[in-house]
């Protein structure tokens, strides 16, 4: 597995929402920003097998065409099976990165990731990022609705 910089990198457990959070404080090369994802997948593990990531790419650029390539072809097809379950991932881009994560190709990359179970969005906000993750936890089973009683 390749290393990182735990000054690039921070990878959080909120076990109060269920969700692992990663957060990329700058641009990494390839071999690094592999080790990241890598990171994240043996935290799931760890985390009971967690399937709900929030992942912050508003301080580093999006991936590039070798990334995406290593996601979509290594990565990606093992995360399903390793958690026991399609992976939600939501991940925060920030305006100066809007063009990229709208593009033809990246609109490929989340059709084909919906093909491994894989369930990918952008969000501009974090906490519309996390309900969204939050309702794939119930709908999932993994978290029940969260209900008000007036007593």
């Amino acid at each position: 597995m390749a290393t990182f910089s735990n000054n690039a990198f921070s990878l959080e457990y909120r076990a109060d929402l269920g969700i692992l959070i990663g957060r990329w404080l700058h641009a990494l090369p390839p071999p690094e920003l592999q080790g990241t994802y890598e990171a994240m997948l043996e935290a799931a593990k760890e985390y009971g097998n967690c399937r709900f990531w929030l992942l912050d790419l508003r301080r580093r650029p999006l991936a590039g065409p070798d990334l995406n390539e290593w996601f979509r072809e290594q990565f990606s097809p093992q995360i399903a099976s390793a958690l026991g379950g399609p992976l939600f991932t939501a991940y925060l881009a920030g305006p100066h990165q809007r063009l990229a994560a709208e593009s033809t190709e990246m609109e490929l990359h989340l059709r084909h990731a919906a093909t491994l179970d894989s369930y990918p969005l952008f969000y501009d906000d974090e906490a519309e990022a996390v309900i969204w993750l939050t309702d794939q936890q119930e709908r999932a089973g993994v978290r029940t609705a969260q209900t008000s009683s007036s007593e």
